[in-house]
């Protein structure tokens, strides 16, 4: 089988091999968690057998958006530069593990006021075609087999998603 083909099966005693692949482009939703990196190492992984593109983005979410501007105290507002900042470091990290392997790169920081519904919009955007993530953030209690984010995004997408744990 080549690498850049999909098995489909219609129906279970009627499976075929297609080519090209179905996965075009992988997205991760990063949140820097330990989870986080696995999924990214799962989804590096199938980028390359696949050819795929890969995206990597953080959903920061911000009380700017959600509150009048001359509301936020300029505190906030730097805070929030300098997050971002951090992000664009990890992000060149990222992308040049990605480019050492082949797989051309997208990442990106989007400020929202739901995460859910940011990734589920940039799936849409982006024509993405599978989703890799962690199954909870690094805030969510580990009581918690998987993490609101996670079983939002899983009843709003419209691709496969995987869950890393």
């Amino acid at each position: 089988m080549a690498q850049d083909t999909q098995i489909i099966c219609p129906e279970i005693d009627v499976c075929r091999e297609v080519s090209p692949s179905l996965i075009k482009h992988v997205l991760i939703p990063f949140d820097e968690s330990e989870i986080s990196y696995h999924a990214f190492e799962f989804a590096l992984d199938l980028a390359k057998k696949y050819h795929a593109k890969l995206s990597v983005i953080t959903v920061m979410h911000s009380n700017i958006l959600a509150s009048s501007f001359l509301q936020v105290s300029s505190h906030q507002k730097i805070i929030e530069r300098q997050r971002v900042s951090e992000l664009d470091h990890l992000f060149k990290i990222i992308e040049s593990i990605a480019k050492r392997f082949g797989v051309q790169t997208y990442t990106d920081t989007i400020l929202s006021d739901n995460v859910s519904d940011s990734i589920v919009a940039f799936c849409s955007q982006q024509k993405v075609n599978l989703i890799v993530m962690g199954t909870r953030s690094r805030q969510s209690p580990k009581r918690f087999l998987i993490g609101s984010v996670a079983i939002d995004v899983l009843q709003k997408a419209s691709c496969p998603i995987v869950f890393v744990k």
